[in-house]
């Protein structure tokens, strides 16, 4: 029997070939091929709602969205359905019922992404990392990211929309070495339109002694984007985790 049923999705999603998350017309986008392969299987148009607007070029491994229909389907056999009939690069992890007031958007207590750099040619993996060619000092990489820790603005590192406001909470920063990566991780209650990828390429211009290991701290305290860095390319960012603050 039909009922009106919200269902959660998380989703895997390799963003090589897509346009960024959100629908935009002529583009191929991560909510467009879902929310065609949704009405396949519904038979009913549908709208999603992410957690977070992954830009162009930017993957995820734990990216959360929900949509509303009126439908018998269970949700196993909605994950099952959707696998089959989804492209290559989006997987659905797990598929859920949950509460029709339910938003990631707004529910999210925090977000982490996670950004992997490589100082050497890589075969494997190439399209999730950014090949730095110059040498880069880790201790300046920690350096530079250590004043990213409380409530601060990112107006400096984002590009200029709509925003009146980019302020957030900042809750975890740090940086993960092996031989020849570096992998550097963020959680925050949000994040605006470039915002990680701006504070790992202005990291990466003070790590290769271009610029005073203070500069994100000037940049954070200013709002000045003229100050900050190149963007880093879009290939080496990673939506992981999107925290509702559940418990088990």
């Amino acid at each position: 029997m039909k009922k009106d049923r919200t269902y959660r999705l998380t989703l895997e999603y390799d963003g090589t070939r897509f346009s960024g998350w959100q629908v935009q017309p002529s583009l191929r986008t991560v909510q467009g091929e879902i929310e065609t392969a949704l009405q396949r299987i519904l038979g009913q148009p549908v709208r999603l709602t992410a957690a977070g607007r992954t830009d162009a070029g930017v993957h995820a491994t734990g990216q959360v969205a929900v949509f509303a229909a009126s439908t018998e389907i269970l949700p196993e056999l909605l994950k099952r359905a959707l696998n089959g009939l989804l492209p290559p690069d989006i997987s659905v992890i797990e598929a859920s019922e949950t509460d029709p007031g339910f938003n990631p958007r707004f529910s999210a207590v925090s977000r982490t992404y996670r950004y992997t750099i490589t100082n050497r040619k890589i075969s494997v993996g190439r399209a999730y990392a950014w090949h730095v060619r110059f040498p880069l000092a880790r201790d300046l990489l920690e350096e530079a990211t250590k004043p990213l820790a409380g409530h601060c603005s990112l107006e400096g590192f984002s590009k200029k929309n709509n925003d009146d406001d980019y302020s957030t909470i900042i809750y975890n920063t740090g940086w993960t070495f092996s031989d020849h990566t570096m992998i550097f991780e963020i959680s925050a209650i949000r994040f605006f339109q470039h915002a990680v990828r701006g504070i790992v390429g202005t990291a990466v211009t003070v790590a290769r002694g271009k610029e005073p290991p203070d500069l994100i701290g000037s940049i954070l305290g200013t709002g000045d984007r003229s100050l900050a860095g190149p963007l880093a390319p879009a290939s080496g960012l990673c939506l992981v985790h999107v925290d509702f603050g559940e418990t088990l």
